[in-house]
């Protein structure tokens, strides 16, 4: 099972190369008193930004558990909770596996020297797809798009390549999927697609912006016959063509398909967002870790060299400060 930890990797990434170009600057072996403080405050700082993971990561999970799940068929609008399976919109390919899938993701890494004859990885390349899919269960489907998602997936596909010859560094292609079919859990915002009144201001205004382009229409509105139109007709043509539209609105059309109508993705308010390839207690579960140890790495950090910069600074009397 794999956490999602892009976030907390990124932090102690950052920290890392925060100190990396300190040392750059700043060997460690020719530092003064002055520059130990910056690698303190450093540390302190990426803890500090770890216990902020944590407490997202926290609220995140709240969310969840708060949230009751909800049936397809009478879903409200807002934030809600969905289970279901997945069934294609569009035909989709992963890219390096060519797996027809709904949904992917890629990672695409090379790899490096690290020094004293280690080897790493390096990320090169990364991806999604943005199409959207459908989610269905026995009450009905509705429309998914999974743009700005957090999808928490098992690994689905990998592969390592030597590209150039023997002497070249070998690149790892990884993917995670939803295939059609497959069960997923989604937590987002649910919103109609089409929103009537605004369409009738948009069409109200484009025709409205016509007409001031047609002398021939135009004039039909001068009543008076003096050539100019005055405010009172101006407004006799702005009604008439709000009538005009909303008799066009009302007249009979081909309805949307229900499933075209109704989607769920990432809200503007309440911005969380996930789609899961697990159960809600297993996500649930998931976050709790992830929270746990955002929260306690960052406390430990901020604990320990708070206290290094404190006995540094001569302010914690036999204050233990780390060796650098």
């Amino acid at each position: 099972m794999e956490l999602d930890t892009s976030r907390i990797r990124g932090i102690v990434v950052a920290v890392a190369f925060g100190l990396g170009a300190l040392e750059l600057v700043h060997p460690l072996g020719r530092s003064g008193p002055v520059h130990l403080f910056f690698y303190d405050g450093l540390a302190a700082a990426g803890g500090a930004a770890l216990l902020v993971a944590g407490f997202v990561l926290l609220r995140r999970k709240r969310v969840l558990e708060n949230v009751p799940e909800s049936r397809i068929r009478s879903v409200a609008m807002g934030f809600a909770e969905l289970e279901g399976i997945a069934q294609k919109k569009c035909d989709l390919v992963a890219p390096h596996s060519g797996i027809p899938c709904v949904y992917y993701r890629y990672l695409v890494e090379q790899e490096k020297s690290s020094g004293r004859g280690g080897r790493s990885w390096e990320t090169v390349e990364r991806g999604e797809s943005s199409e959207p899919f459908y989610l269905h269960d026995p009450t009905g489907t509705i429309l998914v798009d999974p743009s700005g998602a957090q999808a928490t997936l098992r690994q689905s596909y990998r592969n390592i390549e030597r590209e150039g010859g023997w002497l070249s560094y070998r690149k790892r292609y990884t993917e995670w999927w939803i295939v059609q079919g497959q069960r997923l859990f989604v937590a987002g915002t649910v919103r109609r697609l089409r929103d009537v009144a605004q369409e009738r201001r948009v069409t109200l205004n484009e025709r409205l912006r016509t007409l001031k382009h047609d002398p021939t229409r135009l004039h039909t509105f001068d009543t008076d016959h003096d050539g100019q139109i005055s405010t009172e007709e101006w407004g006799n043509a702005v009604r008439a063509v709000q009538d005009e539209v909303l008799r066009e609105q009302v007249a009979p059309q081909p309805a949307p398909k229900p499933e075209d109508d109704v989607m769920i993705g990432k809200g503007s308010g309440e911005t969380t967002f996930i789609i899961a390839d697990r159960s809600e207690k297993s996500l649930v579960g998931l976050l709790s870790l992830e929270a746990g140890a955002a929260l306690a790495g960052g406390a430990g950090l901020v604990l320990v060299f708070t206290v290094s910069l404190l006995a540094r600074a001569g302010l914690l009397k036999g204050g233990w400060v780390v060796p650098w």
